[in-house]
């Protein structure tokens, strides 16, 4: 029976911490029979491994199967859907599945569905804080709720496409455009065009922290954004000058022993770095540019307050229904006027074609052995030496990079293969020093160039484990690995023999740049 109310929907939603909650939310999009345990012989034959403490299956329409999921405490359930999806679809592809799962330690529960039209198959997933489930999660729930049909073919499809980010994306993109277009026009100073780059920096700038609130590193506090805003507007507003320009611009950009007391007032905020949060040219040039609470109140509450937000950007084998990186991107798309999109070739490229293009140049780069470790096989370890030797000359360029989405494919995959092929340090780790030494791209935009940054230290916080915002490592400076200018109008390079004479100095003076700069707390 099709779920009434996203309120319904939130509930079903906020009660899924049990077998029985989860047979509920089963039971909501159609897969309505008993739930039966799966006892020790079937989960082996389903290859169901030690990080599910309990598993059930409800059945639905024809070929329809909800796997009911309780994850342990130390397992993913980002890495344990994927690997059971691919075991379900190699040992019983026949049959239709959705798993509908628990986790107690991280309060999650997540729905998820795939199509068999690829090895390993894709995930689409809803991965839900049960504690605060948002509208967009309730949207989800009710839009799967929907879906069922006579044909459980169809019906499935139709959950895969609900649980991917299309329709989310759509959704977003709507809320936020109208958002920024009411935060511009909210301003009578500098022109429109200036007050839009503005407002959209203020917006970027935003999403970005909503990132990192929900990772816990402002101040501990999930609502950090809300609880400053509310607190601002019941004592004369003025948000934008007395809560996000110090905030911006005093406390982010600046070591906590060096902050002024309204910087740290904010309290445990991490000093991230002075590019991220510098003044731009628009904003030098409009000192008296403010824009009223109103708007802003309407992009936290309508926008960020209705929508899940997660750090992590989809992969091959994983795609979630939340506000992801790459939605930057997409929005800063969306939101350039049509002429320009036009003028500066600014279009959306869809991530199957970033996969190949970003696969097949780093395949044809390191050669054979190089090709085969991305592809997965295994590698002697005097050969998998070579290749990581191979790995530490790479250099990837982009001279078109717009807002980043094969940097950042390039960059996850660099990283994944120095860990495959041996590199003992941490991901985040991995992926500074790949970001630092190999990741380049040039774009006439730029604020293509300043999203693109954007993406790219995302891409390097999502995988810390630093629970202290204070401990967190300042993101590394950018402003010489992503320029804005024309590579694809300008004239050539010059002698090549100079470029190779100057090429080690060039490359130390740089990397010294990167940490130091960020290190001693300067602002570019």
């Amino acid at each position: 029976m099709p779920v009434a109310s996203l309120h319904a929907a939130a509930e079903l939603l906020a009660s899924a911490d049990s077998a029985t909650g989860l047979a509920a939310i089963a039971r909501s999009i159609g897969c309505d029979g008993d739930p039966a345990p799966l006892d020790l012989e079937t989960r082996r034959a389903l290859r169901l491994d030690d990080a599910v403490l309990d598993a059930g299956v409800a059945t639905g329409r024809g070929a329809l199967r909800a796997l009911l999921l309780t994850v342990r405490d130390d397992a993913s359930i980002r890495e344990v859907l994927p690997r059971y999806a691919g075991r379900l679809a190699a040992r019983a592809a026949h049959v239709l599945w959705v798993i509908v799962a628990f986790q107690r330690s991280r309060d999650e529960v997540a729905i998820a569905a795939w199509s068999a039209d690829r090895r390993p198959p894709r995930v689409a997933a809803l991965v839900v804080d049960r504690r605060h489930p948002v509208d967009s999660d309730a949207e989800t729930l009710r839009a799967l709720s929907v879906a069922a049909g006579e044909r459980d073919v169809l019906t499935h499809m139709r959950w895969v496409e609900i649980l991917g980010r299309d329709s989310l994306t759509a959704r977003f993109y709507r809320a936020l455009e109208r958002a920024v277009s009411a935060l511009a026009s909210s301003s009578p100073v500098g022109t429109q065009s200036q007050r839009h780059e503005a407002a959209l920096l203020d917006a970027s700038r935003l999403v970005f922290l909503a990132f990192l609130e929900a990772k816990g590193w402002l101040d501990g506090d999930r609502g950090f954004l809300v609880r400053h805003f509310d607190r601002c507007a019941t004592s004369g507003g003025r948000f934008r000058d007395r809560v996000l320009r110090p905030l911006f611009f005093g406390t982010l950009n600046t070591p906590f022993s060096r902050r002024a007391r309204t910087a740290r007032a904010f309290g445990r905020v991490p000093f991230l770095n002075g590019g991220l949060f510098a003044r731009t040219s628009v904003e030098r040039a409009l000192r008296g540019l403010t824009f009223s609470d109103d708007a802003y109140g309407a992009l936290l509450f309508d926008v960020f307050g209705q929508y899940r937000f997660t750090a992590r950007e989809e992969t091959s084998t994983w795609t979630e229904a939340a506000v992801d990186p790459e939605m930057l991107g997409r929005a800063f798309e969306s939101l350039m006027a049509p002429a320009d999109r036009r003028r500066t070739g600014a279009f959306f490229t869809p991530f199957s074609l970033v996969e190949r293009v970003s696969t097949s140049a780093l395949a044809a780069a390191l050669q054979d052995d190089g090709a085969r470790a991305l592809a997965g096989e295994p590698l002697p370890a005097a050969r998998a030496r070579s290749v990581l030797e191979s790995v530490d000359r790479l250099t990837v360029l982009d001279p078109a990079c717009g807002s980043g989405a094969f940097l950042v494919h390039a960059l996850e995959r660099v990283a994944t293969l120095r860990a495959t092929l041996g590199d003992g340090r941490d991901l985040t780790t991995i992926r500074r020093d790949v970001l630092t030494r190999s990741i380049f791209g040039v774009d006439v935009n730029p604020t293509a160039v300043w999203l693109c940054e954007l993406r790219l230290w995302l891409s390097v916080v999502i995988e810390s484990e630093v629970d202290d915002p204070l401990a967190v490592t300042p993101l590394p400076n950018l402003d010489r690995n992503v320029r804005a200018g024309d590579a694809l109008s300008g004239r050539a390079f010059g002698s090549p023999e100079v470029v190779r004479r100057d090429g080690k100095q060039l490359r130390v003076l740089r990397e010294r740049y990167v940490v130091g700069v960020r290190r001693s707390g300067n602002k570019k």
